[in-house]
């Protein structure tokens, strides 16, 4: 750790849960909105980009999907500036009052039919909204959780801020799984798709109702107290962290691709590649995230009893190995092939998940910390995992080789690779 990080003291064992679940809370809204709009793809496609090639309709919108993290990182050198210089609670209270808004408009939104050219323009538009305030909210409620934890708990508090993302997504996969599943075809189309977006506001009132009263993190309040907060604070983590944000930048590429490719993309491949149909796809799919969300906490709880970097280097190794021969196995196209791969992917990526966060976290110096964490790993989601959806569907599109998402992982698997060995030493 820094000599800022030993100075610092730990939360109680008692004070740390009080702060988990608040932490959580707004990675559950926002992957929650994230995973509707991946496994409503399909959907979303129909309704808003019609075209008589299905594949390419899927295109495009998985391009609106990707330009909705292209303002990640604004948002986050907005929302870190907040968490540097006014409190991490300060942060977080308005990262998730912010998301609400275009994920409820989302299921307000008419359609192609109803407006033309103006549905895909406000649909961009929302993504953007949706995108910019998620910017702050993941890395920021990691940011909260891991200060607050005690540095021998720090790996499963981080896990869990990682697997409420996925608890998010698995909230959506499950939501987009029943419509797909109770509805008939043209009620979903005319109607269903609209509830689940709908239906985060609920979410979003409690997370900003839990976040009242919490206490900010010890190592804001020592910041504070002893007059070192950053004015500028963006400004100062160019100048004095720019090898850390190059370090995860590199770090979370492996992650990021594969996460969007495993949870996200993959449920399009099964339904329009492999032609499973959709609520079979949503039902696999769902079913890998439950079990990618215990392995990442257990990966966490590794870290803590093995070392981080120990943990992400086999990680790392075996996803490089072994995304080829899953993602060929998948291509058999059996729903049993299919399940082993898809969940095999799952099992591999969550020794990353789970053990990144915490590892995040101590790359950088407590003064700067929102600011740089979240520019720079909002640059390498907003880039690599944004992406990810679209580059799979492309490199199946263009060279009619159905296993070529597993190349884009592999690369980015090495990457990481490398950029673990520019880590400092002192967070392993």
């Amino acid at each position: 750790m820094t000599e800022t990080d030993q100075s610092q003291r730990p939360e109680s064992a008692l004070g740390t849960r009080r702060v988990v679940l608040p932490g959580m809370v707004g990675n559950v809204l926002e992957w929650y909105d994230f995973a509707l709009y991946g496994y409503l793809a399909p959907v979303i496609a129909q309704l808003f980009f019609p075209s008589h090639d299905p594949l390419a309709g899927l295109v495009q919108t998985y391009a609106v999907f990707a330009i909705g993290f292209l303002a990640r990182p604004i948002g986050g050198a907005i929302f870190g500036h907040l968490g540097d210089r006014l409190g991490r609670r300060t942060m977080l209270t308005w990262s998730i009052s912010m998301m609400a808004l275009p994920t409820c408009l989302l299921g307000l939104l008419p359609t192609y039919a109803s407006i033309g050219e103006w549905a895909p323009f406000l649909l961009v538009l929302l993504r953007l909204l949706q995108g910019m305030s998620s910017g702050g909210e993941f890395s920021g409620s990691i940011t909260f959780m891991v200060e607050h934890a005690h540095p021998s708990r720090r790996g499963l508090v981080g896990s869990l801020a990682e697997s409420s993302a996925m608890a998010g997504g698995l909230l959506g996969a499950c939501v987009g799984w029943l419509v797909s599943d109770l509805l008939p075809t043209d009620a979903l189309h005319d109607w269903g798709w609209r509830l689940p977006f709908l239906s985060g506001v609920i979410v979003a009132a409690f997370g900003l109702w839990i976040r009242i009263g919490i206490p900010d993190t010890p190592a804001f309040e020592a910041n504070k107290n002893q007059d070192k907060l950053e004015r500028w604070p963006l400004l100062g983590a160019f100048r004095e962290q720019k090898r850390a944000m190059l370090v995860c930048i590199g770090l979370s590429w492996g992650s990021s691709a594969g996460y969007f490719v495993i949870y996200t993309w993959f449920v399009g491949y099964m339904r329009d590649v492999l032609s499973l149909p959709l609520h079979t796809a949503v039902g696999i799919g769902t079913l890998g995230l439950l079990l990618g969300l215990l392995s990442t906490i257990a990966a966490g709880y590794l870290a803590d009893r093995f070392g981080a970097r120990r943990v992400l280097t086999i990680a790392m190794i075996v996803n490089v190995v072994a995304a080829i021969p899953l993602m060929s196995l998948a291509s058999v196209g059996t729903i049993w092939s299919v399940v082993a791969a898809q969940f095999s992917l799952a099992l591999l990526l969550s020794g990353l998940l789970g053990t990144l966060p915490a590892f995040y976290v101590t790359l950088f110096s407590s003064a700067l910390r929102c600011t740089a964490f979240s520019a720079s790993y909002n640059v390498s989601v907003a880039v690599y995992g944004g992406t990810a959806p679209l580059i799979a569907t492309l490199l199946i599109q263009q060279t009619g080789w159905s296993i070529a998402p597993g190349l884009y992982i592999c690369a980015a698997m090495l990457v990481s690779l490398v950029a673990l060995r520019f880590a400092p030493r002192n967070n392993s």
